[in-house]
């Protein structure tokens, strides 16, 4: 029984580590998702900025042609003669001509990953319950096992 319990207590270890370290530890599962989360969110945000790059160079190449000096100068408050000019606010209207910075975007905090000695102590918490759960059951067996001879 005592050669059983320090084979028991490694072996659970042993295993227990690398599976919480696989899990939750840095390169893990969870550290995994997170990096490919953020990654889809940095995707998204250069599709937006190549999007108003393009707009941007569309708008320069046509600011030659009449049609889009008098469409700026209408859009600044500019009027031909004899116009009657008529201004809508729109309050629920969002300012798409404001380029918008990386710290407007709000990016979530990533999971780095736990640090090693917590998961070597969750594994060591773990393995050591188990031995001595192990351990109390072959006790309790061994005094069953007397008393029914």
């Amino acid at each position: 029984m005592t050669r059983k319990i320090p084979l028991i207590f490694a072996l659970s270890l042993g295993i227990s580590f690398p599976l919480l370290l696989s899990f939750a530890g840095k390169g893990g599962f969870l550290h995994n998702r997170s990096l490919s989360a953020e990654i889809e969110q940095l995707r998204y945000e250069q599709e937006v900025l190549t999007l108003q790059v393009q707009s941007l160079s569309d708008q320069k190449q046509q600011m030659g042609s009449s049609d889009a000096l008098r469409d700026a100068a209408f859009k600044y408050g500019y009027q031909s003669d004899g116009e009657k000019v008529y201004y809508f606010v729109d309050a629920e209207e969002d300012d798409s001509d404001q380029i918008r910075t990386q710290a407007q975007y709000g990016h979530t905090p990533q999971f780095k990953g736990l640090p090693t000695l917590l998961i070597f102590s969750v594994s060591l918490a773990f393995s050591s319950l188990g031995t001595l759960c192990y351990a109390l059951l072959e006790k309790r067996w061994r005094r069953q096992y007397e008393l029914d001879e």
